[in-house]
């Protein structure tokens, strides 16, 4: 709690500063009110807790400028603080209620297991860390690793309905010369839902590059999304004659190189956790540049892909990745805004707000709101902060959370507007 105070004294100032200066945007007539919250250091995921209570923010370079390096370079660095900032809920504001430190490879996503006594967070470089929830909320958790293997770059991870597995993204994780992986850990939880020395099963190698991972809702398929194609492997990936899925001109940052497209596999999790090799994977479906974040609605029918170098989120047919992949793309759609990452369907699936990034330059971003019933509207529009990366949902299904990761905020949104 002490170096939680000391590092914070000016920054809770400009806690409060911010946190009473809401404001309310009208998106094309549409009433939604937002508020802005200051982080610790730059914001990569917000997850509320079951009941509500509180909000898990992981954040980076606590104490520290904002990185220059590239990507690959961030998880590695021993220099900064990354850790879990936790705020307190209370009658509609969030209140700063402490920080625990995860160590200096970073800090990324985030998953509650059953029970709501361990928080998984994706550490970088340092593999999957596993925290003690009632110990985090106080200051005092300390993390237990599982590596990935060196520069793994643990970016997002997610687990099994029963929480026996955790599965991660390792966005630079090598295996079979393939620059990114997806592993699995045994957490070997118990009763209570509290973890005893989980130990890495496998990994599984799945292209260039992979920053997202989701699970289905049954708890059955994984969906990972990997940016490029692999240098030294020919992996079959199916819409290759699709000039909406297949490209050569995809451009992360302008003045730098094109690169082709990237894909989105289809894991059988049952597979992936008896053998986890590229047998378990059942299906690869060429996704447009540089797919970066997967969504997939609550009846499994549809998933939905931010394909950020194309400012689009593409939609696809669930029951087709499987059966039918060359066919399974539905449509593109676009989100009003540049470099989309982060995606969340709310309000019974009816909506799907898109975080526009803006990535690739030091403007701000925008939330866009797309009806998914009515694909043809214009995206509504929300202004963010610099670099909005992740969305995450409270448990009444109204209140979204984004973090603005360049500008270091948490900002606050009550959807419930749009719905009128």
């Amino acid at each position: 709690m002490r170096y939680f105070h000391l590092l914070t004294v000016s920054a809770q100032r400009m806690f409060l500063f911010f946190a009473l200066a809401s404001w309310v945007h009208l998106a094309q007539s549409q009433r939604v009110v937002t508020k802005a919250y200051p982080t610790l250091g730059n914001p990569t995921t917000a997850l509320a807790t079951f009941d509500g209570r509180f909000v898990f923010v992981s954040v980076t370079n606590v104490g520290a400028a904002n990185f220059k390096g590239p990507d690959a370079a961030a998880g590695s660095r021993s220099d900064v603080v990354s850790g879990i900032q936790v705020f307190r809920v209370k009658k509609g504001r969030l209140l700063p209620e402490t920080f625990v430190r995860v160590g200096g490879k970073g800090a990324n996503g985030l998953v509650l297991l059953p029970g709501s006594k361990t928080l998984v967070v994706g550490a970088g470089d340092a593999g999957v860390a596993f925290l003690d929830v009632h110990d985090a909320i106080r200051g005092r958790g300390v993390p237990i690793f599982v590596s990935q293997g060196a520069e793994a770059g643990v970016f997002d991870v997610v687990a099994s309905r029963d929480g026996r597995y955790v599965f991660s993204a390792n966005e630079y994780g090598v295996v079979d010369e393939q620059r990114g992986s997806v592993g699995v850990i045994a957490t070997n939880i118990d009763v209570s839902g509290r973890v005893h020395e989980p130990k890495a099963v496998g990994r599984i190698a799945m292209g260039d590059v992979v920053p997202s991972i989701t699970i289905s809702p049954d708890g059955s398929r994984l969906y990972v999304a990997t940016e490029l194609l692999p240098a030294h492997r020919t992996v079959t990936v199916a819409g290759a004659d699709n000039p909406a899925l297949a490209k050569q001109d995809c451009v992360q940052k302008k003045g730098t190189a094109a690169h082709g497209n990237g894909f989105i596999s289809v894991i059988d999790v049952g597979r992936a956790i008896s053998h986890p090799t590229v047998e378990a994977i059942l299906s690869r479906v060429a996704s447009g540049c540089s797919p970066v974040r997967i969504a997939e609605s609550n009846d499994m029918s549809s998933l939905y892909v931010s394909a950020r170098g194309d400012n689009a989120v593409l939609e696809f047919d669930v029951k087709k990745l499987e059966s039918n992949p060359v066919n399974a793309f539905r449509q593109t759609m676009a989100t009003g805004g540049h470099a989309p990452v982060g995606l969340r369907l709310f309000q019974h699936d009816q909506w799907l707000a898109v975080a526009n990034s803006n990535r690739f330059s030091d403007v701000d971003g925008t939330l866009a709101f797309l009806k998914l019933r009515a694909p043809s509207a214009k995206p509504l529009l929300v202004s963010a902060g610099t670099f909005p990366r992740n969305i995450g949902l409270a448990h009444d299904a109204g209140i979204l959370y984004l973090t603005n990761y360049t500008s270091r905020t948490l900002q606050v949104i009550d959807s419930k507007g749009i719905a009128q």
